[in-house]
C-alpha cells in the first residue's frame, strides 16, 4: 500500500511539472506572437506583404494563400480571372481578404463607390466588397466542383493605413489593428476540422495558375 501511495505521489508530481511546463510554453508563445505583431504594427511600411506577415503571427503559413488568381466560371461557360489579395482557411471557414493601403475617414455606403477624406483631399475608390465578389464566387464554385461542402465563406476587407475611421461599421470591415481579433472571433465557431481544412485548401490550390489550371 505504501509503495502504491509513493507511485501515485510521483505520478502526480510529474503531471504537475508537465502542466507547469505547458503553461510556461503557452505564455512564451503568446509573448513572442504579441511582440511580432506589435513590431509589424509599429513599422512604417504597410504595403506589400504587410497583412500576410501580420496574419502569419497568429495563423499557420500552410493555411494562407496570397495573391491568388482563381478562375471564375461564368453562366455562359466562359472563365475569367478572379484575383484575391489573401485567402485564409481556418476552422471558422474560408476568408477571402481584400487589402487597401489607405488612411483617412472612409464614407462607405453599401453597393456604391466609397469616398476617403485624406490630408490631400477626398478620393473615390471602388467598393472593395464589390471587388472581392469574383473571388468569393470563384472559391464557392471551386469547393462545389471538388465536393467540399458546408464551408462558410466570408468576404473581409482590411484597411492598412494607420489612421482609418469608417462611417458605417461592419464586422467584416477591419483595420490592421483589428483584423487579428476579427478573425479570432470568426474562428471561435469551429465549423471545420483538420481534414476539412486540408480538403478546402487543397481544392483551392488545385486551381491556381501555376499548379493545375482548369477550364469550364
Amino acid at each position: 500500500m505504501e509503495k502504491l501511495v509513493k507511485i501515485l505521489i510521483t505520478f502526480s508530481t510529474i503531471v504537475a511539472i508537465l502542466l507547469v511546463i505547458l503553461v510556461i510554453a503557452v505564455i512564451i508563445h503568446w509573448l513572442r506572437t504579441r511582440a511580432k505583431t506589435e513590431k509589424l504594427l509599429g513599422s512604417g511600411n504597410r504595403g506589400g506583404n504587410f497583412v500576410y506577415d501580420l496574419l502569419r503571427t497568429s495563423f499557420s503559413k500552410s493555411r494562407l494563400i496570397r495573391r491568388a488568381v482563381l478562375p471564375e466560371f461564368l453562366p455562359d461557360g466562359s472563365v475569367r480571372r478572379a484575383p484575391c489579395d489573401l485567402i485564409l482557411v481556418e476552422r471558422g471557414g474560408v476568408f477571402v481578404i481584400r487589402v487597401r493601403n489607405i488612411s483617412g475617414a472612409v464614407d462607405n455606403p453599401p453597393g456604391a463607390e466609397w469616398y476617403v477624406k485624406t490630408p490631400q483631399g477626398v478620393i473615390t475608390i471602388p467598393n472593395p466588397f464589390d471587388q472581392n465578389k469574383p473571388g468569393v464566387r470563384a472559391v464557392k464554385e471551386i469547393l462545389r466542383r471538388e465536393n467540399v461542402f458546408n464551408v462558410p465563406i466570408y468576404s473581409l476587407v482590411v484597411f492598412t493605413g494607420k489612421r482609418v475611421v469608417f462611417r458605417n461599421r461592419s464586422e467584416k470591415l477591419t483595420t490592421a489593428e483589428t483584423v487579428l481579433d476579427t478573425l479570432r472571433d470568426f474562428n471561435r465557431n469551429r465549423f471545420l476540422n483538420q481534414n476539412e481544412i486540408s480538403s478546402a485548401i487543397g481544392a483551392i490550390k488545385k486551381y491556381l495558375p501555376n499548379t493545375n489550371p482548369r477550364t469550364a
